[in-house]
């Protein structure tokens, strides 16, 4: 089962990046939480996103210039932008520690480079049930070359190859903003895991969960862990996003969304435009990627080309 991960603790439930945060997550019955972290002037690794604390906190000035006794002494702002009681923000090893008492796996993203080494320490030993990220993929090659600990990449657009990238940076997982159906099929042929990201809505849940998800980065995740305790349901016409993209009688699979789609060649599609005139590919008459033994062959090479594709139309 997918698994429900709460983003930056539960941001639609309790201040972000907090232990509140993290409690709030596994009250909602999530598997996971989601947390970023910082380095302060005095190199702790302390729980926040932006780089400095002026958004969060009643305090102001970047992290790197903050020693670890200011940020405790500072108040941070709730969900309504309200200063709770002092608390201060909140360590990685306090996070750790907490996760671990509420059985939370974690995902630990680093938003600066230079931090694998005091990642790799505070999360000895967690190698089954943490997941360190990052939009730093160099970082996460060094994280790899100095620890047993898994890796995912962040990616927030769709570029030409992900499972690629995640290759290349002997990642384990991608977490991504966009996805298509093709990034899960070749993922899954690597036994790389895809996990995006920020999915806030039962019905973006559902669809991602029947492309093949292997867990949902949420801010809400007592909505999301809904969606994902309920059987995932074959796509068809009647609740495909994408259709009439393609659809034949008696079609109901996991994908209806072809692989190669947009695959722009013209003997097999076309553009046209929709009713707000916004200009898509259709491959609506396309009947190649259908073919049993076409089919086949496309699962077992996932990078093969609508010319090969098309010689195999016999």
């Amino acid at each position: 089962m997918a698994l429900v991960i709460g983003h930056r603790g539960a941001l639609a439930r309790a201040a972000e990046n907090t232990l509140e945060g993290i409690r709030a997550a596994a009250l909602c019955r999530a598997d996971w939480v989601q947390i970023d972290v910082r380095l302060s002037r005095d190199g702790q690794l302390v729980l926040m996103h932006d780089d400095s604390v002026d958004r969060t906190t009643n305090g102001e000035g970047l992290v790197c210039d903050l020693s670890l006794k200011d940020l405790k002494a500072l108040a941070v702002r709730d969900r309504t932008g309200c200063c709770r009681e002092a608390g201060g923000v909140a360590t990685l090893s306090e996070a750790v520690s907490l996760a671990d008492e509420l059985g939370l796996g974690m995902a630990v993203e680093m938003r600066e480079e230079g931090l694998e080494g005091l990642a790799a320490e505070a999360l000895s030993g967690k190698d089954s049930d943490c997941i360190v990220t990052s939009y730093y993929h160099s970082s996460l090659r060094e994280l790899r070359d100095i620890s047993s600990l898994k890796t995912g990449i962040i990616i927030s657009s769709l570029p030409i190859n992900p499972v690629q990238l995640a290759l290349l940076a002997d990642a384990a997982a991608i977490f991504p903003k966009r996805v298509d159906a093709r990034l899960f099929k070749e993922a899954h042929q690597h036994k790389i895991s895809v996990y995006p990201w920020t999915v806030n809505s039962i019905n973006e849940a559902n669809w991602l969960l029947r492309l093949g998800a292997d867990g949902l980065v949420t801010d809400d995740p007592c909505q999301i862990r809904n969606a994902v305790d309920q059987p995932v349901e074959a796509t068809g016409k009647d609740n495909c996003q994408y259709y009439p993209c393609h659809h034949f009688p008696d079609q109901d699979c996991t994908h209806c969304f072809c692989p190669l789609y947009p695959c722009k060649d013209e003997e097999l599609g076309r553009f046209v435009r929709t009713k707000k005139g916004k200009r898509f590919w259709s491959c609506i008459n396309c009947q190649l990627v259908h073919r049993p033994h076409v089919a086949v062959y496309l699962n077992e090479h996932p990078q093969a080309t609508t010319t090969e594709l098309k010689a195999l139309r016999g």
